[in-house]
């Protein structure tokens, strides 16, 4: 009996938790990033608000965009991973899948290597409201890249190839 389909689907199943927790931290996040403004808003007329509000959505939303991003590739949601495999004849649908995912994983070596040497050199210079060093905010790419490289690596390419649909959406 041959063992890969279990060690995939479990490879998948991994992904899948670890995807489903980055969009729960993504979305913990985008809540605080919410509140964080409403109350600057709420507090604007009465005390003239707060001026580190600005420093810290931005280093929120980099953080927000970049999980968001690892937890739709993982959860296979992401355009690249769909649009271009669904496009390619059934036959080539296979080593497209594969083309697609080799692009996925060297992206995310670029992502993981060139930023997290920008996070880097970032760390000497400050929000200056906030006190904190900016590459806070550019360390959220090497981390995009990272899952990038590891949902690239652990997903396996079934689920990623579609049946042929006519324009009329009838399935070939």
């Amino acid at each position: 009996m041959d063992s890969a389909p279990p060690r995939a689907a479990r490879r998948d199943a991994l992904v899948a938790s670890i995807s489903t927790r980055l969009a729960a931290i993504a979305g913990a996040v985008l809540l605080g990033l919410f509140l964080v403004n409403v109350a600057q808003i709420a507090v604007r007329p009465i005390m003239g608000g707060w001026i580190w509000v600005n420093d810290l959505s931005r280093l929120l939303v980099t953080w927000v965009i970049m999980i968001g991003a690892s937890a739709a590739i993982g959860l296979r949601e992401h355009l690249l991973v769909d649009f271009v495999v669904q496009r390619a004849p059934a036959r080539f649908r296979t080593v497209c899948a594969l083309v697609v995912r080799v692009a996925e994983i060297g992206i995310g070596f670029i992502l993981l290597v060139s930023g997290a040497t920008v996070a880097m050199s970032r760390m000497d210079i400050q929000y200056i409201q906030l006190g904190i060093p900016t590459g806070y905010a550019y360390l959220a790419v090497p981390v995009l890249g990272f899952f990038m490289v590891l949902f690239g690596v652990l997903m396996s390419l079934q689920g990623t190839q579609q049946p042929d649909v006519a324009e009329d959406g009838e399935v070939k």
